[in-house]
């Protein structure tokens, strides 16, 4: 679980030490941790195609796997995030650097929390009827219909080690 809050603050490339975690067992063939990483962040690393395997089979795989999970609000996002990066190619250069942080591996977090210390710290803000759930609970009416946390298959869309909070301001 350490490797996970650490490697999303400090990731310096694609994968980090999560992929190799997953690739050590991948190879390893550790059926329990495999179990374990398929649960905390919905990687199934002992699949065909997991861990960016090179070969055809394990890209179709791969492949097929994200087809099964596509909904129109990830397409859409697609979508924009290639578009923004059309329209980023196009600000010249002196300025784009201004602007963009220039990283090619996607967000990098700036903050952790675990429930408890994000529980303190929503209460010490003034807010009320703190609830830690999971990907499929919520008390906002329809919430699974919008796909924002589950895949169109019921699984959660980055697996279980998310933090989900719901409270009241």
């Amino acid at each position: 679980m350490m490797i996970e809050i650490f490697d999303q603050m400090v990731r310096m490339k694609s994968g980090g030490e999560m992929l190799e975690c997953f690739e050590r067992t991948r190879e390893d063939k550790d059926v329990a941790l495999a179990a374990y990483i398929q649960e905390r962040v919905g990687e199934n690393v002992l699949a065909d195609g997991a861990c960016a395997g090179k070969s055809g089979a394990s890209k179709i795989a791969k492949l097929k796997s994200k087809l099964a999970k596509l909904s129109a609000d990830k397409i859409a996002n697609k979508i924009l995030s290639l578009y923004l990066k059309a329209l980023r190619a196009m600000i010249p250069k002196t300025l784009r650097d201004e602007i963009f942080i220039n990283t090619s591996i996607g967000e990098r977090h700036k903050w952790a929390y675990d429930s408890f210390s994000m529980s303190r710290l929503l209460g010490k803000a003034g807010y009320k009827n703190i609830k830690i759930l999971d990907f499929k609970t919520s008390d906002i009416t329809d919430f699974n219909q919008y796909l924002l946390d589950i895949n169109q298959d019921g699984s959660a869309y980055k697996g279980c080690s998310s933090l989900y909070v719901e409270c009241v301001k």
